[in-house]
């Protein structure tokens, strides 16, 4: 049976980050045949990059962005978002709440109206709340109002989450919604676009690799390489012993895992029954997506980095562009997507391939992000399991409960997964490096 001081499960940017920052006496292990996790780049049909979904860093932690430039030493190029939501045949700057202008009038006007309900109840003879807002849904609707909500807030996140907003917690808005000043809603609804709000209103892309760029960058900045095609089968955490697919077993003093969180609570042999109980409750909408590669010169909205469809007769959420951000991402003459579906018409058309292809060709094209004279070279239909959190009332006390759990038993789980939580790149290569810390440092609220 091997020895290990410590066992890091998963080679994705969370299991890469620990292990640099550890720096010895580790095995990392990742079940693919390569790092990256669900930030890996796929050359498909000779030529198209595809991420599996946009992923563009965004870097405001100094250490983080030293790191990433120092295994990257002059790959990363700086991009302003070219992003916009799509409604009523029209296209206006994200975010949809501060840039209402060349909307129809009415929506326009429903949706300022409301803000200023919202903002100043005081002045349309209404009353405002005195007690905290009970889900999410609430929490919008007090922070923009009916008409923004109506139009944007409540359609697109539920096509998102697949789940009514009076199923997810208040919270959830704390971090990812932008909220504009009343001045900047004023100024977006007379055609004064402020196009910086947000936390990805710039970001950073490899210049060549695509995203894999990173991990794979990472992996060669390690001591020891991860272990590939090896995944953990079972765990007895009070016993502080694993089994690989390969049929070894190894003992370890510290995990670390990135694995999805209810995945890991089903490999522990010796979890509690309460422990697997919470497991049970926490839940997460699945998305799928289509990479799609064409040829041609496309239509007036073929080039933005990416676009919300709220309205409920677009079946996807969101459309992308891999070559509109990197244009190498694509053959010459060529352009590439990402098209993301979870609820609304999804739902039940995701059941039906045959029919979901041609609806998601119709609605591009209608859209205007493909031609009539496009030319689909491929659709290859993905899915990311665990890919959105649900922060519903189970969330909170469920988690922390399992965390808790593993945190008495030596063992730190994290990561967008493994931490189910809601984060980007840079968050799971934070925590990938806090994992870290408390293991040199036997932090004891830690490990």
């Amino acid at each position: 049976m091997e020895d290990h001081s410590h066992l890091i499960i998963g080679a994705g940017l969370t299991g890469l980050s620990c292990a640099y920052h550890l720096g010895q006496d580790y095995l990392l292990v990742e079940r693919e045949d390569e790092p990256g996790g669900i930030v890996r780049t796929r050359d498909r049909h000779n030529g198209f990059l595809c991420d599996g979904t946009g992923h563009w860093l965004h870097l405001r932690n100094p250490g983080i962005k030293e790191l990433v430039n120092k295994v990257l030493p002059g790959q990363l190029v700086e991009h302003e978002r070219k992003a916009v939501v799509h409604m009523r045949g029209a296209f206006t700057p994200y975010p949809f709440q501060a840039n209402t202008f060349g909307l129809p009038n009415e929506i326009g006007m429903e949706c300022l109206l409301g803000l200023l309900k919202a903002r100043h109840p005081e002045d349309f003879g209404l009353t405002a709340p005195t007690r905290p807002p009970k889900h999410f849904r609430e929490c919008v609707e007090r922070l923009f109002g009916e008409g923004i909500c109506k139009h944007f807030m409540v359609p697109y996140n539920e096509k998102l989450m697949g789940v009514k907003l009076e199923d997810i917690s208040a919270t959830y808005a704390d971090r990812f919604i932008p909220r504009p000043s009343l001045e900047d809603v004023v100024k977006g609804a007379f055609g004064f676009s402020r196009e910086s709000l947000g936390y990805n209103a710039k970001f950073v892309y490899p210049r060549e690799g695509g995203i894999s760029a990173l991990p794979k960058a990472l992996a060669k900045a390690i001591p020891t390489p991860p272990r590939y095609d090896t995944t953990v089968t079972s765990i007895n955490l009070g016993g502080k012993t694993a089994t690989l697919s390969t049929g070894e077993q190894l003992r370890f003093k510290k995990l670390v895992n990135t694995m999805a969180l209810t995945t890991l609570v089903r490999l522990i042999s010796d979890a509690p029954p309460e422990i697997r109980a919470a497991a049970a409750k926490l839940r997460a909408a699945t998305v799928h997506y289509y990479d799609i590669g064409v040829r041609g010169a496309g239509d007036i909205a073929s080039n933005y980095h990416w676009i919300y469809f709220p309205e409920p007769e677009f079946v996807f959420y969101r459309a992308g562009s891999y070559s509109a951000v990197h244009a190498s991402s694509a053959p010459k003459g060529c352009r590439s997507y990402y098209v993301e579906l979870s609820g609304g018409d999804a739902i039940e058309l995701l059941k039906q391939p045959d029919k979901l292809k041609p609806r998601v060709i119709a609605d591009l094209k209608r859209a205007r992000v493909l031609s009539d004279d496009d030319e689909i070279l491929f659709m290859e239909l993905c899915d990311i399991p665990h890919a959105y959190v649900i922060f519903d009332e189970h969330y909170d006390p469920c988690r922390k409960q399992i965390l808790d759990y593993l945190t008495a038993n030596g063992a730190f789980s994290g990561g967008r997964w493994g931490g189910w939580n809601y984060g980007g790149m840079e968050d799971a290569l934070l925590e990938g490096k806090a994992a870290a810390d408390m293991i040199r440092n036997h932090t004891p609220e830690s490990l």
